[in-house]
């Protein structure tokens, strides 16, 4: 693993040797959005960071896809989950859930681990109150479209 790996979008990296990934820390509408590369072979940075660069130049569309993809397809099994069984419990709209994910606090490169080693990228948001320890992740393929999405308990 690498130890200085710099790029012109994200400037110089951390490493993390211990879990074997990068990160760096990247603004975005005055909202800092944690990137992370994990990197189980020696190539893989040297797979994702041109991939990184791409979504990062073109993040309002991706983090728009994310934003739609959450409100749309993964509202109710929010709202299933922030049902526990209350009279009342917390529902929240499509309307209120994009404002929410308006700018994702995180962005995550990765390898799929299968025989083909594709590349991946997931987008998560949610730092809320409203969310009551959740959060929604929204996997994209390395052309861009999105693959799988789901609601996540934090707790």
């Amino acid at each position: 693993m690498k130890r200085n790996v710099s790029s012109t979008v994200f400037g110089k990296l951390k490493c993390h040797a211990s879990d074997r990934s990068y990160s760096v820390k990247m603004d975005h509408k005055g909202k800092e959005i944690d990137t992370r590369f994990f990197c189980e072979t020696d190539d893989a940075i040297e797979r994702l960071l041109p991939l990184a660069e791409q979504v990062w130049r073109q993040r309002v569309r991706y983090f728009k896809a994310f934003r739609e993809h959450a409100a749309v397809e993964l509202l109710d099994l929010l709202n299933g989950f922030l049902d526990c069984g209350e009279d009342d419990p917390p529902q929240l709209s499509a309307a209120r859930l994009r404002k929410i994910l308006a700018v994702p606090y995180s962005i995550v490169f990765m390898l799929s681990g299968n025989d083909y080693e594709d590349e991946l990228f997931l987008v998560t948001g949610g730092d809320s109150p409203d969310l009551h320890e959740h959060c929604l992740t929204v996997t994209f393929n390395a052309d861009g479209q999105i693959i799988d999405g789901d609601a996540v308990s934090l707790f």
